[in-house]
């Protein structure tokens, strides 16, 4: 069972007294020997790059919804990144993933998720975009969802990519399982080995595009919202999103830290996150050390960053990918009252903890607050059990 994760209801006021003007802020850490932009931006800059989406991505106030919990809430729309309507947060891994993949000469990229995988069809859009060619290998519980017998949402768009796709069946969670983690290895394994013998050049990217050179693409995520919410006139207070395969946090938190940044991230999980399980607090610690020393940053120690790490488990539901009463609710409330849309499998469930955090007011009144909307919409076409019933 999940680690229940109890709210925290955070003293407002001591929360604004830290708060300063963000300029001022990253000008006084430079002084004392961090970060300031220039030299964030000098250490991006260095690393290979294949540039694919439309940045920055858009970041706006949601009125209604602000009104309607006493908050002021923004969206950081990832889901908007390009190079098609359906995009999201993976664009921005596959970027740098690529970049590096250019350089070594790489002509096919494997990478696996579920057959709706969010993170398969935007490194799939990537790869084309590249002239590299991408191979998909996909999972489906069948004991949950069915034989795939037709094309929707995700899977559906991979198709009329034409990219090459290979679903394996399986009877359970294969990210907890390691009978079925070893079949999918064992795939991936045989279709390298052929492509090598043939004399191409293959990459491997894991599950949710985790890969080492991509974790740091999600600190441009956080210095693209320091400056835009700047320019709305507001100093964030907390960061919310959906964590998963746990690629989104730690270029965002090693930002934070390099920046001196006094940001609170809210991590809605939609998996298991807890110390057993493949995706833990210490794989996210270990990620942000990497990106803090890709960055020329100060890596504090171990201690320091977990004390940054807030994972709230209460809204995975009865599985992954399975739709949950919360999530259903949330994407509703989201499309009536501003016109967005989240997705069933993640932002839906990311958006539903933010919601109840702002009820219970473990997000205290007239705090600002950002969710990182990073895709996802695509599977809102997909089979109820993983969509839910959101027309009722």
């Amino acid at each position: 069972m999940p680690r229940i994760e109890q709210p925290r209801h955070d003293d407002k006021s001591s929360l604004s007294a830290e708060k300063r003007s963000l300029f001022v802020l990253i000008r006084s850490v430079a002084d004392a020997g961090g970060m300031d932009f220039t030299h964030f931006d000098t250490a991006i800059d260095k690393l290979p790059r294949r540039r694919v989406g439309f940045y920055p991505t858009p970041f706006h106030a949601v009125p209604n919804l602000s009104a309607a919990y006493g908050i002021n809430l923004f969206l950081k729309r990832e889901d908007l990144a390009g190079p098609s309507a359906i995009s999201g947060s993976k664009m921005r891994l596959a970027e740098f993933i690529l970049g590096r993949a250019i350089e070594d000469g790489v002509t096919h990229v494997i990478t696996q998720g579920a057959y709706l995988t969010n993170s398969g069809l935007q490194f799939a859009a990537a790869c084309l975009s590249a002239r590299i060619t991408p191979i998909l290998v996909l999972t489906r519980n069948v004991s949950r969802q069915g034989e795939l017998r037709e094309f929707r949402g995700n899977y559906l768009l991979n198709k009329t990519m034409g990219v090459e796709t290979h679903v394996i069946n399986v009877t359970g969670n294969e990210w907890h399982s390691p009978k079925e983690a070893a079949r999918i290895t064992d795939a991936i394994a045989v279709r390298k080995a052929e492509l090598e013998a043939q004399g191409h050049k293959v990459l491997v990217v894991g599950t949710g595009g985790a890969h080492p050179d991509g974790f740091i693409a999600h600190a441009l995520t956080f210095r693209e919202m320091l400056e835009q919410s700047d320019a709305a006139g507001v100093e964030l207070d907390y960061v919310y999103h959906t964590i998963g395969t746990g690629t989104a946090l730690p270029g965002m938190l090693a930002a934070k830290l390099s920046l001196g940044h006094p940001v609170k991230f809210r991590s809605i999980s939609i998996q298991r996150v807890n110390d057993e399980d493949r995706m833990n607090a210490g794989v996210i610690v270990e990620r942000t050390k990497a990106v803090l020393a890709t960055l020329g940053a100060p890596v504090p120690d171990d201690a320091t960053i977990r004390a940054e790490i807030d994972i709230d488990q209460r809204f995975i539901g009865e599985d992954y990918a399975v739709a949950s009463p919360e999530s259903t609710a949330a994407i509703r409330e989201l499309a009536r009252a501003e016109g967005v849309f989240v997705g069933p499998v993640y932002t839906g469930k990311g958006l539903a903890g933010l919601l109840d955090h702002a009820r219970s007011r473990r997000i205290p009144a007239g705090s600002n607050v950002a969710f990182l909307h990073t895709g996802d919409t695509g599977n809102l076409f997909e089979i109820p059990q993983v969509v839910g019933h959101i027309a009722d």
